[in-house]
């Protein structure tokens, strides 16, 4: 792959051997010749169109760092080589000679000199003095006061020496040292694309998000907006990034939040007449607070995917259709069952119901959710006796991708996330193990739930209404059913009584099957003749 890679050299020999090191390497990279501000100029300009990296040397690659900013700029480094061989040439020649250059040059002196035991004296100038060759000059005046009679610097410090008609030599940069100053640039720009790439690839998944995105730093300038929250908030994000978030949204007053180290859920606010639901994550490394992101909608939107989510639970069957209307019999045992179960509705609590079979314990707990503040979320049903066990914990719990043979690639998501915000009713409790007894009990206790084959637990808000026809007292007592299970369902108890104890409803129930059967077959049997021939 090719990369727009340009070298703006401070004289023309370095351009020279730059293009003789291209040359070898088989590169075909542009060169220009510019010293400090004139290669600052050319800097700017390749920026503007977008070259991939730019190389240059000494105090010129320092100017351009400071101005050029969206484009990674790589200095070619002075090889110990290329000082060992001028410091051998000079060392019996003069008797004072001093180093003169930015930090980046006379750092490789100091240990190359040391190394060699060389008795030279070193000046590093001050990065913020590369455009003032008149500081340059008298730093150079100071030097030759105090005796020493040659320089060796880079190219800045050697022009002016020059001028002073002070005997200095430039330290030129060798083939090998280009040569690792390529590989370095075509290094960082593969890897500065890559960077690019994956920031595209988290941008994209970002704005397409439904919901309204906004990251924040420590010091709380605004990184991240995405269209969402452009379209939340009525704000273009290139003219909120890099502002400050209280600025921009002085009523969410996120900052305030900086400090707290913890999830903020389901916070709201009002926003332009409009409410909004957010969640503020901080984001922290090594405990240590790094800025805060924002996950924001319309509270609007929620109640739409909300009633979305309902419509789909209803097509796949988990809603209740009985209410209490539905329930047929006016014996003082009903009426009495009916109103406790209005009582029981209003509870956020686990409701146990006894009945023998046929008494009508899931049209009761149907009508329970129905009267319950949780009537518009979903309603799932289980007859925990119509599985094995194994089984049995897959269709309550769910399981992940792989967790055992023959399990679905995409894994299952279990009967209790389905129910997430209603009501599940599990038939036959009495009849479950003591495994299944324990993880239920920690669903009680926790309101979460895990996976099969998952690390991770998963929050679920459930109400649990529980019904047998068994004495589940006798099979704790006979150490057949958890006993601590056993009280914590018991919280609500409800006893149905069987038709043989309310033979007042028999007229009722009678007329109702038979207009029921009517209607299904098209047929006009009166219910008068079935019930004088039962009597």
């Amino acid at each position: 792959m090719s990369y727009n890679i340009v070298f703006i050299s401070p004289y023309k020999k370095l351009a020279d051997l730059y293009m003789e090191v291209c040359k070898d390497m088989n590169r075909d990279y542009k060169v220009y010749i510019g010293d400090l501000q004139e290669g600052v100029k050319i800097a700017k300009n390749l920026e503007a169109e977008g070259v991939d990296a730019i190389i240059s040397r000494g105090g010129t690659a320092l100017a351009i760092t400071e101005v050029v900013k969206n484009v990674p700029v790589v200095e070619i480094m002075v090889a110990g080589s290329d000082i060992i061989k001028v410091l051998n040439k000079l060392q019996y020649k003069f008797n004072k000679v001093a180093i003169v250059g930015f930090k980046q040059f006379t750092h490789t002196f100091q240990s190359v000199a040391k190394i060699l035991n060389i008795n030279i004296e070193i000046f590093t100038l001050k990065q913020e003095w590369y455009n003032h060759e008149t500081i340059i000059k008298e730093k150079l005046i100071n030097i030759k006061e105090k005796g020493f009679n040659c320089i060796i610097g880079d190219n800045i410090s050697v022009k002016i020496a020059k001028k002073m008609n002070l005997s200095s030599y430039l330290i030129r940069s060798g083939k090998e040292a280009i040569s690792q100053s390529i590989k370095e640039t075509e290094r960082i720009v593969r890897v500065r694309e890559k960077e690019i790439e994956k920031r595209k690839r988290i941008k994209g998944i970002i704005d397409f998000s439904y919901e309204g995105i906004i990251s924040i730093d420590q010091k709380g300038i605004i990184k991240t907006f995405n269209s969402k929250a452009e379209e939340i908030f009525n704000k273009k994000a290139y003219k909120v990034l890099d502002r400050q978030i209280d600025s921009v949204l002085p009523k969410i007053n996120l900052k305030n939040y900086m400090d707290s180290g913890r999830n903020i859920l389901n916070k709201i606010w009002t926003y332009d007449g409009q409410g909004i639901v957010g969640n503020i994550i901080p984001i922290l490394v090594d405990g240590i607070s790094h800025g805060l992101v924002l996950i924001v909608q319309e509270a609007s939107n929620i109640k739409k995917t909300e009633e979305k989510i309902r419509k789909k639970l209803h097509l796949k069957g988990y809603f209740a259709e009985a209410s209490f209307r539905d329930i047929i019999g006016e014996s003082d045992l009903m009426q009495k069952a009916i109103e406790e179960s209005k009582d029981y509705a209003m509870y956020n609590l686990p409701l146990l119901i006894h009945g023998e079979t046929g008494t009508g314990k899931e049209l009761f707990a149907q009508a329970i959710h129905n009267y319950s503040p949780r009537k518009k979320s979903s309603f799932v049903a289980f007859n925990c006796a119509a599985l094995p066990e194994k089984l049995l914990e897959s269709e309550l719990f769910g399981y992940v991708q792989g967790a055992f043979t023959g399990a679905s690639s995409k894994g299952k998501t279990g009967l209790f996330e389905q129910a997430h915000g209603g009501t599940i009713f599990l038939d036959e409790i009495g009849e479950i193990s003591k495994s299944i007894q324990s993880r239920l009990l920690r669903v009680l206790e926790e309101r979460k739930i895990r996976r099969i084959g998952d690390d991770k637990l998963i929050s679920v808000d459930v109400r649990l209404i529980m019904a047998t026809n068994r004495d589940l007292n006798e099979l704790v007592k006979k150490n057949k059913y958890r006993k601590d299970f056993y009280y914590r369902i018991n919280v609500l108890n409800l006893k149905l009584p069987p038709l043989k104890e309310r033979k007042s409803d028999i007229n009722l129930l009678v007329n109702y099957l038979i207009k029921k059967i009517n209607l299904k077959l098209n047929k006009n049997i009166k219910p008068e003749l079935f019930i004088a021939i039962t009597k």
